[in-house]
């Protein structure tokens, strides 16, 4: 995919922000940090392989669970997930015993296997696990690692890109009135942000710090710091930094 055609998540509906900041705010502890080792790393093209792999391996499990056959399914998907980058398994694995489709319902287990979704990098599965850690579901409470979560799952696409679409709106002039200070202000607001968050290890952060620096949004175009964001991006469980670093990769061959 051309780097050209990626683009900035859309603006999601803001939710649990009043939950995050009370729960960043009772934490003084030290960060958390996500523990899959089973991330091939900024590797572009092996991580893509791999993708690939999965997606064919999850396809029979995909008909079961199309044909309500949830026993069925369980233990292929247990099996699947043993490859802890296979986030669909584990996260569908959450759903299943939070709902208790072909098991009994367990808010433990469930939280088990979103937990292992979102350290693969599954955006869904951390808040998930956010809301978990946070109003004490199927875990102990924890504002602290609440917090965490947050911050993977739901700070970029919900605030850091909101203030980046408010500043292309002051600039383009067609939603209001055309004002290039508050442009400048609002889209310097979500750079600042996003490198807050990459240095809190937040793969999507430095995703979209990679995209900034390959187009020039806020920041004079560099390439090779691009691909710098893009392969932190992959290696901190992000995978739509995979097709952006294959794409330079091809470029340069």
């Amino acid at each position: 995919m051309p780097i050209k055609n990626f683009k900035f998540s859309a603006i999601g509906i803001l939710l649990m922000l009043i939950p995050f900041t009370q729960a960043s705010a009772q934490s003084n502890t030290s960060p958390v940090v996500m523990s899959n080792t089973a991330n091939p790393g900024a590797v572009a093209d092996a991580y893509l392989t791999h993708a690939r792999a999965i997606r064919k391996a999850d396809a029979p499990i995909v008909h079961l669970l199309n044909q309500d056959a949830y026993a069925q399914a369980v233990p292929l998907l247990k099996k699947a997930a043993a490859d802890k980058d296979d986030f669909w398994a584990a996260d569908t694995l959450g759903h299943l015993y939070q709902a208790g489709l072909g098991v009994s319902a367990n808010s433990q287990t469930a939280f088990h296997w979103y937990l292992q979704a979102a350290e693969a990098g599954d955006r869904f599965a951390q808040r998930q696990v956010a809301n978990a850690y946070l109003n004490g579901w199927g875990v102990t409470r924890t504002p602290q690692r609440a917090a965490f979560w947050f911050r993977q799952g739901l700070m970029v696409p919900q605030v850091a890109n909101a203030d980046f679409w408010l500043g292309k709106t002051y600039a383009a002039g067609k939603l209001m009135p055309k004002n290039l200070t508050k442009a400048a202000w609002y889209e310097g607001r979500s750079l600042t942000l996003l490198k807050q968050l990459d240095a809190e290890q937040v793969g999507a952060a430095a995703y979209d710090l990679g995209i900034a620096y390959w187009h020039g949004y806020g920041v004079k175009k560099d390439a090779h710091q691009a691909e710098q964001y893009f392969r932190r991006a992959l290696a901190e469980h992000y995978p739509p930094a995979a097709a952006a670093l294959q794409h330079l990769e091809e470029k340069n061959t």
